[in-house]
């Protein structure tokens, strides 16, 4: 509900997942207690807030319309992956340089959770990808991260460093 429709997608994405729950020991006997771990992800400061308040409210009144109680505990919060605008333009060439301008996209945002998120909360920064995926597959049949068929093809990490190189040596410029 809360994702589609209380959420303005088309401005700023909210993807919610349960991922695991666990609750009761038998199946024909209700338990008296459940938990239930997931992420959230958005990529506006304020979405998000809205989103968690939503959570927290959603999840009480479905337990009150029962008679139960709930209680909603969002542990873990990894900030917004957000790629100054600035920088990119800046590196954006070093990237080139590196990999060959044919092979340098710049996309729109995505929504995965990504620990690099805190560096960028403490200075302006920007996150890339290098690709490994096999030469002469399909992207849109490579199996995504996270799953078990995924595949990193290292024979072109040179790639890598001398993107990295040339970021640090033309940051300075």
């Amino acid at each position: 509900m809360i994702v589609s429709r209380e959420s303005e997608l088309t401005k700023s994405p909210v993807v919610i997942t349960v991922g695991k729950i666990n609750g009761g020991v038998r199946e024909n006997i209700i338990p008296e207690e459940l938990t239930m771990a997931g992420t959230i992800r958005t990529l506006d400061v304020d979405v998000r807030r809205s989103v968690l308040d939503r959570i927290k409210l959603t999840a009480t009144k479905i337990a009150e319309s029962a008679g139960a109680t709930a209680e909603v505990l969002i542990e873990s919060k990894t900030p917004i992956t957000y790629n100054d605008p600035a920088l990119v333009r800046k590196m954006v060439p070093s990237l080139e340089k590196a990999a060959g301008k044919e092979n340098v996209d710049q996309i729109r945002w995505v929504t995965g959770a990504e620990d690099f998120a805190y560096y960028g909360s403490k200075a302006p920064a920007f996150f890339f990808y290098l690709g490994g995926m096999p030469k002469g597959q399909d992207p849109a049949k490579a199996p995504d991260h996270h799953t078990p068929d995924f595949y990193i093809d290292d024979s072109r990490l040179d790639v890598g460093v001398k993107a990295f190189c040339n970021i640090v040596f033309d940051f300075t410029k």
